[in-house]
Formats: structure tokens, C-alpha cells, sequence
């Protein structure tokens, strides 16, 4: 018993490294996304930014389709050896020539919306590499490879804009970006060496287990962008600009408990497979203290961050069309994170053909509560329904999961972290209108705060040791 128990803390220790691995790389390659989106939104202007958004949401639904759930299938399949990486890839090169010999068909009719779909469906290709390196246990080498990939989109955007360009010639810009990130990632992996060889599929096979896991990825790529698209139909780019810019601040946030997610996938799917540990609950701890202090963070500091998005040469009015919805989204936020581990807990466990079913119901809820919403409030009311929407997807997926057997603590991590950030709350709250002030304060009084209280549970788990 001793020895399953320390080789279960093992377990939840190795996915703790995992995912913190995972969170620096992402956190260094959205803010390289992030630099990209304050150039766009400075370099378009709100109203040519809205547009641009409404055509990129388009363009990654499309290039889902050249993806099938595949890079999910991957980051089970590679750790439990029931699929090869060869049966992976030729599975995903027949999907991306067909979505290629689409984009070209249709350029004549979507000049800018093709190049997008080809940018996107690239951009795929390289996540699909980090991810294989990943499941090899090249964490490093993932995150080089998402490094290349979103400065290589930074650097394409930079260039466009400062030659002028129109939306076209910047979606062009985009698509050979990808190429040095897909070359280095293809490096690595051939340096690298498997940890199982897997089984050879067909590339139906493959495709039919991929498939519910498509139907997810589409849903869930979806799911908070509803709001976005019934906010681009019922009014105009220039107020969809605006909010789009603090949907741009959510999608950043997102990248927390997807990274961390990713990096205790291993660890899931093997604990799935023994049928105990502890990797579940401790991952759960982690995002619910990351989630908490970035809810209460970001509304705190809403107006000045809306102020940096927009830049100069916006009225009152206008910041308040960034900044009211970067506060109710900041409600969405511990619900959002806990929702990662969810997701990722059912896909360990093997109950995928569960996902569609909770993204869908996600999916049509935001859909009706949107267009009231929207029409009453604007975006303040889209982003309104994204917090309810992924609330009520966080008591369906907790229930799948208990279902699945395999239950995921929520509560008591959410309630603990929000209390331990009340401190932060009230360092900031004096500053909040200084963001330069703000951050470092937050952060460091947020940093004693955690490390004090992992300290003291340390030291009861050591009591309880002894005794």
C-alpha cells in the first residue's frame, strides 16, 4: 500500500511539473498572440478588427475540419499506445489535402477567408507536433515549437501593417509563418524517441474514434464565440471590435487550464487507467488558485486594460465597450478553468462520446440566452452569456465525470482560492487604475499568499504522516 501510495504521489507530482511546463510555454506564446492582437486592433482600428474576427471565427470552425479531433485523440492515444503516430499522421494528411483543395476552390468567392482557413488548418498542424513531443515527454521541445509559431504570426503581422496592407495581404502574411515552426517541430520529433510504438490504424478507423472528439473540438471552438457572432449580425463591426478585444483577453486567459490540462494529460489518462491516484484532485487545486486571483485580477483592472487594448483616440464610450465586458467575463473565468480539467478528466477516462453531447447542450443554451441579451445589452450582454453558459457547463461536465467515475473536486478548491485572494483584492484595489502598479502588487502579494498556504498544508500532511 505504501508503495502504490508513493508512486501515486509520483504520479500527481510528475503532472504537476507537466502542466507547469505547459504554462510557462503557453503563457510565453499568448503573449506573443497578444502583442499580435494589439497590433491588429491599433493597426485595423475597431470597426476593420471586427471584421477581421468575424472572418478568423469563420476560418478556425473551417479548419477544425482538417483537424477531427485528432491532436485530442493524440494526447490519449500516444501515452495508452492504442494508436501509432503513423496512423495519426496519415489520418490527418487525407483531411488537410481535402480542406486545402476546398480553400483553394473557394478563393475566387472568400479571398481573405481562404488564406485564414490555410493559416489556421498550419497552425494545427504545428499544436499536433507539440503535442506528440509532449506525449514522448519532450515538454521543452513542445514549447520551442509554440514559441516558433506564434512569433512567426507576430512577425508575419508586423511586417503586413507596416507595408499597409489590406485584410487580404495579411491573411496571406499569415500562412507561410507557420513553416518554421513545422519545420522545427518535425526535427525534434524525429530526434525524439516514443514511449510506446502503438498499433497501426487505418485511417477510418482512426477517423471513426476521432470523430466524437471532432464533433467536441468544433462545438467547443464554438461555444464561446456564439455570443460573438449574434453580436457581429444584430449590430456593427465598430461595437463588435470593441468587445472582441476583451474576448481576446478571455481567449488569453483560456490558454491557463488548457496548458495545465495538457500537461497533467499523462498523468490523467494513466491514473484513468489503474483506476486510482490523486492527479485528478491535485490538478484541480492548482487551476482553482490560478483561476481565482485572474477573476478577481480582471475585474480590478478592466478599465486600464481596456485603455491598453484600444490605445489612444477612442471617446468614453468606447472604452466602456471593452471594459464592461471584460468584467462580467471575469465572472466566467473559475468556471472556464475547472471546465478544462472536466473535459480532460472524460477524455482520460475514455468517455468521449460524452463531450458532444455536454458542448452541444452549452452550445444551444448560449445560443438562446444570446440573442435576448445581446439585443437588450450589446456586448455587455454577450459577454453575460458566456458566464452563465460556462457555468451551467461546469454542473453538467462535474456530473459527467462523478458518472464516469472518476469525480473531480470543485467546490472546496473554488471557495479556498477565492478567499486566499481577498488579500490580493485589497492590495490592488487602491492601484487599480495603474496597471503597472497593479500586476506586480497582485501578483506578489498573490504569490506569499499561495506559498504560506502550501507551506501549512505541507506541514499537516507531514503531522499526518507521522501520526
Amino acid at each position: 500500500m505504501t508503495d502504490e501510495s508513493g508512486g501515486d504521489a509520483r504520479e500527481a507530482r510528475d503532472a504537476t511539473r507537466g502542466s507547469a511546463i505547459k504554462l510557462a510555454a503557453e503563457i510565453a506564446s499568448r503573449l506573443l498572440g497578444l502583442a499580435t492582437t494589439l497590433l491588429l486592433i491599433r493597426g485595423l482600428g475597431a470597426s476593420d478588427f471586427g471584421a477581421f474576427g468575424r472572418l478568423s471565427v469563420f476560418a478556425l470552425l473551417l479548419a477544425e475540419l482538417g483537424e477531427l479531433g485528432l491532436q485530442t485523440l493524440a494526447s490519449r492515444a500516444l501515452v495508452a499506445g492504442t494508436l501509432s503516430l503513423r496512423s495519426l499522421v496519415r489520418a490527418r494528411l487525407v483531411l488537410a489535402g481535402l480542406l486545402f483543395a476546398a480553400a483553394f476552390a473557394g478563393l475566387a468567392v472568400a479571398p481573405a477567408l481562404s488564406p485564414l482557413v490555410m493559416w489556421f488548418a498550419l497552425s494545427g498542424w504545428g499544436e499536433f507536433l507539440g503535442v506528440a513531443l509532449r506525449c514522448r515527454g519532450e515538454r521543452v521541445a513542445e514549447a520551442l515549437v509554440l514559441l516558433c509559431l506564434r512569433g512567426g504570426g507576430l512577425v508575419a503581422v508586423a511586417l503586413a501593417l507596416g507595408s499597409s496592407a489590406g485584410l487580404v495581404a495579411l491573411a496571406w502574411a499569415l500562412v507561410p509563418s507557420t513553416v518554421p515552426a513545422l519545420a522545427l517541430g518535425a526535427w525534434l520529433l524525429r530526434r525524439s524517441a516514443p514511449a510506446h510504438a502503438g498499433s497501426d490504424s487505418r485511417v477510418a478507423e482512426v477517423m471513426s474514434e476521432a470523430l466524437p472528439l471532432a464533433v467536441h473540438g468544433g462545438l467547443l471552438l464554438l461555444s464561446p464565440r456564439v455570443e460573438f457572432l449574434v453580436l457581429s449580425l444584430l449590430r456593427g463591426d465598430r461595437e463588435t471590435g470593441l468587445f472582441l478585444a476583451a474576448l481576446r483577453v478571455y481567449e488569453f486567459l483560456n490558454m491557463i487550464p488548457l496548458a495545465v490540462a495538457a500537461g497533467a494529460m499523462p498523468g490523467l489518462t494513466r491514473e484513468a487507467l489503474r483506476g486510482r491516484g490523486s492527479v485528478r484532485e491535485r490538478t484541480a487545486w492548482t487551476l482553482a488558485f490560478l483561476a481565482a486571483p485572474a477573476a478577481v485580477g480582471l475585474a480590478l483592472v478592466a478599465a486600464p486594460v481596456a485603455r491598453l487594448l484600444l490605445g489612444p483616440g477612442y471617446d468614453a464610450l468606447d472604452y466602456a465597450g471593452t471594459e464592461s465586458p471584460l468584467r462580467l467575463l471575469g465572472l466566467a473565468l473559475p468556471a472556464l478553468f475547472m471546465n478544462g480539467l472536466l473535459a480532460s478528466t472524460l477524455v482520460a477516462a475514455g468517455r468521449t462520446r460524452w463531450l458532444p453531447r455536454l458542448t452541444a447542450t452549452r452550445v444551444l443554451v448560449a445560443f438562446a440566452m444570446a440573442v435576448p441579451l445581446v439585443r437588450a445589452q450589446g456586448g455587455t450582454g454577450a459577454a453575460l452569456g458566456i458566464a452563465l453558459a460556462e457555468w451551467l457547463l461546469l454542473v453538467l461536465a462535474a456530473r459527467a465525470c462523478a458518472a464516469a467515475a472518476a469525480p473531480v473536486p470543485l467546490l472546496r478548491p473554488l471557495a479556498t482560492a477565492l478567499a486566499a485572494a481577498l488579500p490580493m483584492a485589497l492590495a490592488v484595489w487602491s492601484v487599480r487604475q495603474e496597471l503597472l502598479l497593479a500586476l506586480p502588487i497582485g501578483a506578489l502579494v498573490q504569490a506569499g499568499v499561495t506559498l504560506a498556504l502550501a507551506k501549512l498544508a505541507l506541514g499537516r500532511q507531514a503531522a499526518g504522516e507521522v501520526r
